[in-house]
């Protein structure tokens, strides 16, 4: 049974929380998509083991799926979001979080494009509007790896629904991810033989499991289960001081390496059948224990993640995640260095600049006042 207070305290209630280690997190997650981009393993034949390895750093945004299902979770869960008043502010908050940077960015982007000759007003449109990652052969277009904030926002609009269920014990969570699974499938035996006239609509299976929410779900369900947990004060402290950590990190390892054996032909190993429940299901699972950890166990990890710098570059985050691959990166790469390494650390700087020179202004103007306290970015 989910936590029972007045409309207005349950909207508010955890709109303040601030969980240090995860903001930590974040800066983690975004790197590891940075080393997934930019292997700096690749061209070394000695080191090959080591850079198969890296190449399945994509499970970085697993790590972002679930952290947002846990932070939407336990801020939002108890307010009544089918409510339009309540429902208003809770859309212009996640809009407020997400888009006045990626607008930016988007635009410069395509300015970037009509400058070398290359004008494509349609996509321009797909790219602002969010709608690009629908269609298998417009998912990369503009900024390639925005295609997870269309992920992103397909969950901020059916979180309202899934606490709503939750609250009247209609479906209950585990069945939830499955009709949603169902629902991609349907879709995919629809619209599959019609994919050119669709440009790729739910073209196929490898699209529809790795690149949309129905695909996606059961990441973002591994975060609300354990927002779930932590509300009802659930989570078991073990013993061992860590436990949940130890066990999480073994996982989310145990899954990588899987992803590294069964690869054979397929450019990553996600794309594998099985590639697809370790990342799609069991990675997950894994992501849930260590956040867990994170919740309950005083590890030199936990105090690593929440140290004031971790709390800096995890803030900025977001914007690293948009700037790190794209026309920033590749004009910094072009006209001041080549060097994988000084570019990471130069697209922090510029991440950070951009986050408390643009992001975190707009972010303070566009939410509702009661609101703006929030601390902790949701997506990245």
């Amino acid at each position: 049974m989910l936590l029972r207070s007045t409309p207005t305290a349950s909207f508010c209630r955890f709109a303040s929380t601030y969980l240090p280690a995860f903001t930590g997190v974040r800066a983690l997650a975004a790197y590891l998509v940075f080393l997934h981009h930019f292997n700096p393993f690749q061209h070394s034949a000695a080191l090959a083991p080591l850079a198969n390895l890296v190449l399945e750093f994509h499970v970085g945004v697993p790590v972002f799926f679930v952290l947002s299902g846990f932070l939407i979770t336990l801020r939002y869960s108890t307010a009544p979001l089918t409510q339009p008043r309540y429902w208003l502010r809770y859309m212009r908050n996640r809009v407020a979080r997400i888009y006045p940077v990626y607008f930016l960015l988007t635009l410069i982007t395509y300015a970037v494009f009509w400058h070398n000759g290359l004008f494509y007003p349609l996509e321009l449109v797909q790219s602002l509007t969010l709608t690009q990652a629908f269609f298998d052969s417009t998912k990369y277009i503009g900024i390639a790896q925005s295609w997870s904030l269309t992920v992103e926002e397909c969950f901020y609009l059916v979180a309202p629904l899934v606490f709503w269920l939750l609250r009247k014990r209609t479906v209950t969570l585990w069945v939830q991810p499955f009709v949603l699974l169902m629902a991609g499938c349907l879709l995919v035996l629809v619209c599959a033989p019609f994919y050119t006239p669709l440009r790729g609509f739910f073209g196929s299976w490898k699209f529809m499991l790795l690149f949309t929410l129905p695909g996606r779900c059961f990441e973002f369900y591994a975060g609300i289960q354990l927002a779930l947990l932590y509300q009802r004060g659930q989570l078991r402290r073990f013993r061992f001081g860590a436990t949940w950590t130890l066990l999480g990190l073994s996982v989310m390892l145990a899954c990588v390496g899987g992803m590294v054996f069964i690869k054979g032909g397929y450019t990553y190993g996600q794309e594998h059948p099985a590639g697809v429940m370790l990342n799609n299901v069991a990675l997950p699972g894994g992501i849930l224990l260590f956040f867990a950890g994170l919740l309950t166990e005083e590890t030199w990890l936990r105090r690593l993640l929440s140290t004031r710098l971790l709390q800096v570059l995890g803030r900025s985050s977001y914007v690293f995640y948009l700037i790190h691959m794209g026309v920033l990166h590749d004009w910094l790469s072009a006209h001041i260095t080549p060097n994988t390494g000084i570019l990471f650390l130069m697209l922090n700087l510029l991440a950070i600049l951009l986050h408390y020179g643009v992001e975190e202004p707009l972010n303070r103007w566009l939410r509702p006042v009661p609101e703006r306290a929030s601390a902790t970015p949701l997506v990245p």
